[in-house]
């Protein structure tokens, strides 16, 4: 990780700079996926009891948060390819704190509509591009080349940690404080920790800083030059697209359900513990892909996460014993971030740096309307069927379809 001396002497020695941004990239992660991913099983289920509201209504306002994701990803896509990350990571920042502030006005009882619930859960879903895989892959790109996946493993193993922590900490603050506090305090933290890497250490790297790792200055300046939109008229884009959005979609709508699915079995902590243990599980695999993804194909490695991820949503389908349950967890839990991680590699690998906020905001967009669809779907099913087997049996055919076109475009 050192930066060693170039033959003009101009590089100084010490870390690499991009390990630094690898490491505010973690902290990002840690928030997007604690509070904005893993936290909303635990939001149904105290929206639920607070309100009375049925799983299908709890679940559409989920669904907002996703369909908001899609404007968000369009927007902040292109102004990163303008002006680097850290603009969109400040706005996700403000933006998610801002829901956290609204979750807990509700419970408080400044306003009980349900629109206006739906309106912090959209908010909350535009600052999630802001922090999650979108700015932290823009934020690391223009560091790396060679060793991409390695520095994506490393930060999105935060998406690990904040999912790890966070739901159990949030039932804790909740029982002994109260779920507005605990929201207001958890708001306020996020904003004092991540505000700080948005302004002084998210940027792209200047002249030389990246020679070693991307090349050239030339060559590394070369990748960031404003990109033709070239990839739209590119089958492969809409394949890695079209894979990438029900893998995706898939995986939301488990992740979405998880608590409410095995808190009958298992209680509310126990379904928290469980998904401690698919957030755990996340950070082992993650490190497996970068450590594969410069040996393998990455669309054969594509497909092989899809199917580990079929694997625990059919053993979910047993209910019993609980055992299994953590176990099916962990399994499902083991691909949970390489599903994240595999767009940006397979659009870099595929179209190469330039414009990959755009390339990768249109990927994202489609990615969050179906994750909004699948969550939607996977409540109703439940509400018409009383049971997650079918919501289950139908999210695993979604990971299917997205092996099938993922290796296609391997093909190509």
């Amino acid at each position: 990780m050192t930066f060693a001396p170039q033959s003009d002497g101009g590089a100084a020695r010490g870390i690499y700079r991009g390990w630094w941004v690898a490491a505010g990239c973690f902290v990002m992660a840690f928030y997007a996926w604690g509070v904005g991913f893993y936290g909303h099983g635990f939001y149904m289920v105290v929206l639920g009891r607070s309100t009375g509201w049925s799983a299908a209504v709890l679940s559409s306002m989920v669904a907002s948060f996703w369909l908001a994701n899609v404007v968000a990803s369009l927007a902040l896509g292109r102004l990163t390819d303008r002006f680097g990350a850290s603009p969109a990571v400040v706005y996700g920042t403000l933006a998610m704190a801002a829901g956290c502030f609204g979750l807990a006005a509700f419970e408080a009882g400044s306003f009980d509509a349900r629109w206006q619930l739906f309106a912090v859960f959209a908010l909350m879903g535009s600052a999630y591009p802001g922090l999650a895989a979108m700015a932290v892959s823009a934020s690391l790109v223009p560091w790396f080349k060679r060793r991409l996946g390695l520095a994506l493993g490393i930060a999105l193993t935060g998406a690990s940690g904040g999912g790890a922590v966070m739901p159990p900490l949030m039932n804790w603050l909740s029982a002994r404080y109260g779920f507005g506090p605990a929201m207001t305090g958890i708001g306020a933290v996020l904003i004092l920790s991540t505000l700080p890497i948005a302004l002084f250490l998210v940027r792209p790297p200047r002249h030389r800083e990246a020679a070693r790792e991307l090349g050239t200055p030339a060559a590394a300046a070369a990748r960031h030059k404003p990109p033709p939109v070239r990839f739209l008229g590119d089958f492969r884009f809409w394949l890695i697209t079209s894979a990438c959005s029900l893998s995706l979609g898939a995986q939301v709508g488990f992740l979405m359900h998880q608590i409410p699915l095995l808190q009958g079995a298992l209680g509310l902590s126990g379904a928290a513990f469980a998904v401690s243990i698919a957030a755990l599980s996340a950070a082992a695999g993650r490190f497996v892909l970068g450590a594969l993804s410069g040996r393998f194909s990455l669309p054969v490695l594509a497909a092989g996460c899809y199917l580990i991820q079929v694997i625990g949503l059919l053993l979910l389908l047993a209910g019993e014993p609980p055992a299994l349950l953590f176990v099916a967890s962990a399994i499902a839990g083991f691909v949970i971030g390489c599903i994240v991680m595999l767009p940006p590699l397979l659009i870099v690998d595929s179209f190469g740096a330039e414009g990959y906020g755009t390339a990768y905001g249109i990927t994202a967009a489609a990615m969050f309307v179906m994750a909004s669809l699948a969550t939607a779907a996977s409540g109703w099913l439940f509400e018409a069927t009383g049971a997650y087997r079918w919501p289950l049996i139908a999210l695993a055919g979604l990971h299917v379809l997205a092996s099938l076109l993922v290796l296609w475009h391997g093909r190509r």
